[in-house]
Parts: structure tokens; C-alpha cells; sequence
């Protein structure tokens, strides 16, 4: 008989871890029953646009862990892009409060909502959630750039600039841009004049084709009466910031005092820009020199490669110099002028990034946010 009950210790111990075993995954079961029976509670209420019901019975009902955590990051951010903040910073708030979040869902909830209070113009609620980040290496590089964009909105250039200073650059982000051009607002208030050469020499390191950079550096050298420096500015502007010529040509007569050395300098651009701004400059000083054929050839022929509407009306200016009758003359300077007021009523610059457009130039697009964006219009209503 002993014997008999040692035989059947080890199936006495089989059964009982089989039978917890099923009572576990029994409970399991239940739990997981229970949070999809919640889900798609909140799923109904949100296909009912009972928002605010659907958000109390996920906060109050589905348990935050591992596999319910990226569902409230992806309904908070839901509500966010469909500009509904209120439900997603109470979503988020609720995320950042739970004691069993790993560090890196933690720290990505206090991420998402500070991006909630930066939409909704809170900033000062969200600068204090992303300070401490700083110190957190694995989201540093978000932080900074999300506390440079606040820094940003009050126009703090020096503060937003230093929020993103250590950043490396990174592909699909544009934080040498922002740099260069924060280095050129903080400039423009500079008094010392070394320091503002070095920041604005600083932003074309950080960017080769800093259209404002380039042009703040030749105004300055033109007050003070470095010609030389300037015109080599020009050719270098002409170089790397090819698709912001035409805002050159204004000053080209400061720099260029020289009419001859102007035209060498247009001509040497048009061989490799195609601009009507050019063109038109081009033309302008053959008008003064009565060399009228040559300035008809430059137009037509930037018109057959780069057609524009301003190239068009410059063309009906000189071809009305070359008719002999008065009203026929007149009759094509009145379809120049109609066809100048109408290029006049249409946008001159437009953004590369979200496609605003303006007769404004911003450094920065008033509409995304984006630096070095906003530029000349290129094409047929364009430059």
C-alpha cells in the first residue's frame, strides 16, 4: 500500500499543475475578455460620436499595460489630428499618471501631451513637461526641438536657437535650416558688428544656401562701403541660392555701380538661371545703351526656353518701341499695362513645404512653420 501512494505522488502533482494551469489561463481568458469587451464598448460609443462616453469607458474600464498602452496613444493622437485636444490631453493625461508604465511609454506619454498643449496653444504647460526630458537621452532629441518651437512662437531666437544647438543633423528633419535662419533673426539685433558677421557667416556654415544670410551680409557690406566683399557675395548668392534670384536684382546698382560690370555680372547668371527678373535687367541697361535689338533677343530668347508672363509683358514694352505709329504704339504699351496690373493682383512667392502663397516674403511660412520655405514663384506666373 505505501508503495502505491508513492506511485501516485507524481500523478497527484501532474494533476494539480494542470489544474492550475487551466484555472490560469481560465482567468486569463476572462481578462482578456473583459478588455475586449471594453474596447469594442468604446469603439461603439465612438462609431455613435458618443466621444466623451467612449473616453470614460477606456480610461475607467481597459487597464493600462503592455497591449492596451498603443491603443491610447493612437486614440489620443487620433483626437489630436481631428483637432479635438480636449479629448486628447485627458487620454494622455490619464496615460502619464499610470504606475506601470515602462520609462519609455512614460516618457512617450508626457511627449504626446505636450505636442496636446502645444496645439492647443498651452505652452507654458507643455515647456514644463519637456524641461526634465532634457537629461533623458532617448527622447532629448524631441524634446529640444518641440521646446525650440515654442521658444519660437514668442520669437525668444536666442532661447529657441539653444534648445536645438547639440542636435546632430538627422535625416527627414530640417534642424541645420532652423539654425541658420534663428541665427539670422538673432543677428538682426546684434550691435556689435563682429558678432553679427560671425553668426551670419555661422548660418551659411549651418546652411549653404541661406538665401537671408547671404543678403543681410551684402546689405551690410554695403553701409559699409565693402564693395568688393559684396559683389563676391553675389556671385556666391547667384551660386547656392539660385531659386531666390530675383530678390538680388534690387540692389545689384549698389553693388555693381558700374553699368558694364553690372551686365557681365546678369549675363554670367542668365547663362545658368533662367529668371525674367534677370531677363528684364538684362534688358533694361541694353534700353539705356539704344542697343533695343539686343535687349529683344535676350527676352525672346529666355522666353522660348522659360516662358512667363512677366517675360511676355516685357516683350510688348519693347516691340511697342519699334512701331512708328503712335496709336499702334500706344495700343501695345495699354496691353503691356493691363498685362502688368493683372501679374501684380497674383502671389509672388509660395511655400515648397505646404504650398501658401503670398506677395509677401516670409523667412519663416506663417502657415507650417518652416524655414526658408517661402520662395519666388517659379514658372509662368512666376519669376
Amino acid at each position: 500500500m505505501p508503495e502505491l501512494l508513492f506511485l501516485l505522488l507524481p500523478l497527484a502533482a501532474l494533476y494539480g499543475y494542470i489544474m492550475g494551469r487551466n484555472s490560469y489561463r481560465q482567468a486569463q481568458l476572462k481578462q482578456h475578455e473583459k478588455i475586449n469587451q471594453d474596447f469594442l464598448s468604446g469603439l461603439n460609443l465612438l462609431l455613435n460620436n458618443q466621444r466623451d462616453k467612449a473616453i470614460n469607458v477606456l480610461i475607467e474600464n481597459l487597464e493600462v499595460n503592455n497591449e492596451t498602452f498603443t491603443t491610447h496613444i493612437a486614440l489620443g493622437k487620433l483626437f489630436r489630428a481631428k483637432g479635438e485636444n480636449d479629448r486628447a490631453i485627458k487620454i494622455h493625461q490619464f496615460l502619464a499618471k499610470q504606475d506601470v508604465l515602462t520609462p519609455e511609454q512614460r516618457r512617450e506619454s508626457i511627449i504626446q501631451l505636450a505636442r496636446d498643449y502645444i496645439d492647443c496653444a498651452l505652452y507654458d504647460r507643455a515647456e514644463q513637461l519637456l524641461l526634465p526630458l532634457l537629461s533623458e537621452e532617448k527622447c532629448d532629441r524631441e524634446a529640444r526641438v518641440m521646446l525650440s518651437q515654442i521658444y519660437q512662437v514668442f520669437k525668444d531666437w536666442q532661447k529657441a536657437f539653444d534648445a536645438i544647438e547639440p542636435l546632430e543633423p538627422k535625416d527627414g528633419e530640417a534642424c541645420d535650416t532652423t539654425k541658420a535662419y534663428l541665427l539670422c533673426e538673432i543677428a538682426s539685433s546684434e550691435t556689435s558688428d563682429a558678432t553679427k558677421l560671425g553668426m551670419l557667416h555661422q548660418a551659411i556654415q549651418y546652411k549653404n544656401d541661406c538665401a537671408r544670410a547671404y543678403l543681410d551680409l551684402i546689405d551690410h557690406y554695403l553701409l559699409n562701403q565693402q564693395i568688393d566683399h559684396a559683389q563676391d557675395l553675389c556671385h556666391k548668392f547667384a551660386k547656392n541660392c539660385a531659386s531666390y534670384i530675383a530678390l538680388l536684382i534690387p540692389i545689384l546698382e549698389k553693388v555693381f555701380t558700374d553699368e558694364n560690370q553690372r551686365l557681365a555680372f546678369l549675363l554670367e547668371v542668365s547663362s545658368s538661371i533662367k529668371s525674367s527678373s534677370v531677363t528684364a535687367a538684362i534688358s533694361q541697361i541694353y534700353e539705356k545703351q539704344n542697343k533695343n535689338t539686343e535687349a529683344r533677343k535676350s527676352v525672346l530668347a529666355t522666353l522660348e526656353k522659360h516662358a512667363t508672363i512677366s517675360g511676355f509683358a516685357n516683350l510688348l514694352k519693347l516691340n511697342a518701341n519699334k512701331i512708328d505709329s503712335s496709336d499702334s504704339r500706344q495700343m501695345m504699351l495699354n496691353l503691356e499695362k493691363m498685362v502688368v496690373t493683372k501679374i501684380q493682383q497674383l502671389p509672388n512667392y509660395e511655400c515648397d513645404q505646404c504650398g501658401y502663397q503670398g506677395s509677401l516674403l516670409f523667412w519663416q511660412c506663417p502657415r507650417c512653420k518652416h524655414w526658408g520655405s517661402v520662395k519666388p514663384i517659379i514658372g509662368l506666373t512666376g519669376d
